[in-house]
């Protein structure tokens, strides 16, 4: 059923789990075609783009899901890693984060990235708790534990930055994340 949807966002997905991404995104805009207000497609298509590292182009489609939707946090919490990732603006980012934990208080990814938005406008110390819940939540995953340890080093506290740097080049070694920590690794004193 082509008016389908429900239908057709499940296809979507599907597709792009498979990595088919120029179907998905065909799936995607014929869904906006059903239903051009629906938020939900806009954020699909976001996380569609941000797979395929088409940045400016997720973030195109979060900020058009918010203008929809605008506590989403989902929408929020992506947009914020973006811009954070990505030269955007910090403080924007602060808030769009703070939506996401808000909206998200028990996922391990609005933690990191609310601690992420702190890291980069300087509060160090108030980074450190939600980005040790992150890694406490999940403790393999590598762009938390490389967040940690570069908050910890920030904070001045050379052993446990080496430990969270260490272990999250261990998660995957021949990333690009990896070589990060394996640089900030080598700035770390003690």
């Amino acid at each position: 059923d082509g008016q389908n949807l429900a239908a057709l966002m499940l296809l979507g997905q599907l597709q792009a789990k498979r990595q088919e991404y120029d179907q998905a995104a065909a799936t995607y805009q014929r869904a906006i075609k059903i239903a051009p207000n629906e938020f939900r497609v806009y954020l699909s298509l976001g996380e569609l783009n941000e797979a395929q590292k088409n940045w400016q182009q997720a973030e195109d489609y979060y900020q058009k899901a918010l203008t929809m939707q605008p506590e989403d946090p989902l929408s929020s919490n992506n947009l914020a890693y973006l811009m954070l990732e990505h030269g955007g603006s910090v403080n924007v980012a602060l808030n769009l984060a703070q939506t996401a934990r808000k909206g998200l208080p028990n996922q391990p990814s609005s933690a990191d990235t609310l601690g992420w938005a702190y890291y980069h406008n300087g509060a160090y110390s108030v980074a450190q708790p939600l980005l040790e819940t992150a890694v406490k939540q999940v403790p393999t995953n590598q762009t938390y534990l490389y967040h940690l340890g570069l908050t910890y080093q920030k904070l001045n506290d050379a052993a446990r930055a080496r430990a969270e740097l260490e272990k999250a080049i261990h998660q995957d070694p021949a990333s690009p994340t990896a070589e990060q920590a394996r640089q900030a690794l080598n700035q770390v004193g003690g």
